[in-house]
């Protein structure tokens, strides 16, 4: 039998073999893994949902926010008035809102919320605004605010014009004092929900001839203040709707010429007068950009131009203010307003 020599030692073939194998095994394989835990079972914690719902406090009869915007209007501006649920609050059932006496339109938003739109005419240094409010639980709250109005100084304009349109007849005095209360008459029209349909846009695009709140002298006497935008404009030219709307006026008138006015909802009314030719009639509806009229230059005017007005709560606003963006981050909330043909 042959015999192995290893470390001095003379060992047989198979003992030699067990001891290199054992060696190896202790060098190169790893170890078996520990042995795991049997899984136990989660603990079972016992709900009370009664105790529970206890912790959860209910929605309390709680004032909404109410913002305005812009913080200090300037005269001839148009406010917009939101009153908007507080998060832990009930939610408004009914609001009720007037400013200056007057009948403010409130319209209903996402979310729960409210708004409306209050005028601050030319000289009008303060417009009370009084806000009743009714809670989902009959809760009854009232809030009273003043807004205060910042006053400017407007410039002077001297105008000539033809004498009939400063000194008027008899029979024109007649014709003014009935077209006043025709005016009148359509200018208290408030349509309790949005007519409009997204952001204002100018009836025109061109330049501004003569800004809203001039102090205008017609042959050297002050006559008026100038309630409106004054648009250039060649006879013919088109004049386009601001927004969508009903027609609630096309007729000529002795200080206006050819005049159109458009219902555009919670109180908002446009103007667009000294029109050569009307394209639209009373009672029809209209969308954003359609042609409404041609520039002229009828009733009390130096030459053709457009002269574009905004009325809301019997007061003449500066036009401008509907391309605000407080607006017209409003009118994007306004759903599309629904056209009921009669």
């Amino acid at each position: 039998m042959s015999r192995w020599r290893f470390a001095g030692l003379a060992t047989s073939a198979p003992l030699c073999a067990l001891a290199l194998l054992s060696v190896s095994s202790c060098a190169g394989v790893p170890r078996p893994p520990e042995p795991v835990s049997p899984p136990q079972e989660p603990p079972v914690v016992e709900l009370k949902l009664d105790e529970r719902l206890r912790e959860i406090e209910p929605p309390g009869p709680l004032a909404p926010r109410i913002h305005w915007t812009p913080a200090v209007p300037d005269e001839g501006s148009l406010v917009v008035l939101t009153l908007e649920p507080e998060p832990r609050g009930l939610p408004v059932f009914e609001v009720r809102a007037r400013a200056r006496d007057r009948d403010v339109a409130l319209s209903s938003l996402d979310g729960g919320a409210y708004f409306g739109l209050v005028a601050a005419p030319l000289n009008v240094p303060e417009i009370p605004v009084e806000i009743d409010i009714t809670l989902a639980d009959g809760t009854r709250i009232t809030r009273r605010l003043t807004l205060l109005v910042e006053t400017l100084d407007f410039a002077a304009t001297r105008l000539r014009v033809a004498s009939r349109f400063t000194a008027p007849d008899e029979r024109a005095v007649e014709r003014i004092r009935r077209e006043r209360e025709i005016v009148r008459a359509a200018l208290a029209t408030v349509t309790t929900v949005p007519l409009w349909n997204g952001a204002f846009i100018m009836p025109r695009d061109d330049a501004t001839t003569s800004p809203y709140g001039q102090r205008r002298l017609f042959n050297n006497e002050l006559r008026s203040r100038h309630t409106g935008l004054d648009i250039r404009g060649r006879t013919g030219d088109p004049v386009y709707a601001a927004n969508s709307g009903r027609v609630i006026l096309a007729r000529n008138l002795f200080y206006t010429g050819n005049a159109v006015y458009i219902d555009h909802g919670l109180g908002i009314i446009t103007g667009y007068f000294h029109l050569s030719k009307h394209e639209v009639t009373e009672g029809q509806w209209v969308e954003k950009g359609q042609l409404i009229g041609r520039v002229g230059a009828t009733g009390r005017v130096t030459g053709p131009h457009l002269h574009w007005g905004l009325y809301l709560q019997g007061a003449a606003l500066d036009p401008s203010t509907l391309l605000a963006p407080a607006f017209a981050r409003i009118s994007d909330r306004l759903p599309a307003p629904t056209v009921i043909v009669e």
